[in-house]
């Protein structure tokens, strides 16, 4: 994962430890404790490059650093990837896993077949569960638990280990969000949300401070979708039947620091800060930033 300064509008006012200074002297520190991590410098340096042996390490160090009053932001975790070492083979290799799963009744194949998973065995003991064997790309295994543990009303049992190395594949592209419209920091309304909801679902609530580039929630269109969520209602002297209806919000839904993680897609990143945690995309500006499926060709060109 990409660990780099928090540069978004809000940065600054929620923490005490702001700069790429404090954050490698805390990596360094990290160090000398913790022996299954390594960290890396990249081509700018406000940006480190950490491995590790799974998001779920990575989110505890996060989470530790978070409430030690550090400001930051984390990309999209990635696998790491290693090099043939015959010279006649340049392809890349990415680790897979060998994983074991107890679930009961649901359709739950599907879900791992999208993530390239080849079911090997399949067991009954005469119980109400069944044992089923995969071998499944490492990069798979990102965000497969929660949406399992989601699906399964938290009945699943799953278990993983490194299987060794295979064939680099590629991945289905990232979902769809809302991204909040160009100007300073403001203040989302209950009407511009109400307005919106529909739509798909909110991340956010009312009276919560904005910028332009952050994502707001998911909707259900194939691309990026910006809305306005500071939007007031406007005040007339007309009179009107529908002027005093309550607006009603959908519950919107907070997304926990791994589950930001394992949300979030490759041009965007986690803003994370003592008090918060916010989605945004790595390019604030909307006429800077490229279009998702520009985007999507390039990453699926590159590996």
């Amino acid at each position: 994962m990409i660990f780099t300064v928090n540069s978004s509008p809000l940065s600054g006012k929620e923490g005490s430890y702001l700069t790429s200074r404090d954050l490698r002297d805390r990596l360094q520190k990290e160090l000398l404790t913790n022996v299954s991590i390594r960290v890396e410098d990249t081509d700018t340096p406000e940006s480190f490059r950490v491995l590790g042996r799974g998001e779920l390490q990575l989110a505890i160090l996060i989470e530790t650093m978070r409430r030690e009053g550090f400001e930051l932001m984390v990309g999209k975790p990635e696998i790491v990837v290693a090099q043939r070492k015959r010279p006649q083979a340049r392809a890349r290799r990415a680790p897979g896993d060998s994983t074991s799963r107890k679930l009961h009744r649901h359709q739950f194949l599907e879900t791992i077949g999208s993530r390239r998973g080849e079911m090997l065995k399949m067991s009954n003991h005469n119980s109400a569960r069944v044992r089923l064997d995969f071998k499944i790309p490492s990069r798979g295994l990102i965000g497969l638990r929660s949406q399992l543990l989601t699906d399964t009303r938290g009945t699943a049992l799953i278990h993983s280990i490194f299987d060794g190395w295979m064939d680099l594949c590629r991945r289905n592209g990232p979902a769809p969000h809302w991204r909040a419209r160009r100007g300073p920091c403001r203040v989302s309304t209950a009407f511009a949300l109400w307005n919106i909801q529909e739509r798909g679902e909110l991340f956010i609530g009312p009276a919560i401070q904005v910028y332009e580039g952050m994502i707001l929630g998911e909707n259900s269109r194939e691309q990026d979708m910006d809305v306005n969520v500071t939007k007031e209602k406007k005040q007339t002297n007309m009179r009107s039947s529908s002027a005093d209806e309550a607006i009603r919000l959908i519950p919107h839904k907070e997304l926990s620091l791994e589950q930001a993680i394992e949300f979030i897609a490759d041009d965007e990143f986690v803003e994370i800060t003592p008090k918060s945690i916010r989605l945004r995309k790595k390019v604030l500006q909307a006429n800077r930033r490229p279009r998702r499926w520009q985007e999507i060709r390039a990453s699926q060109e590159t590996r």
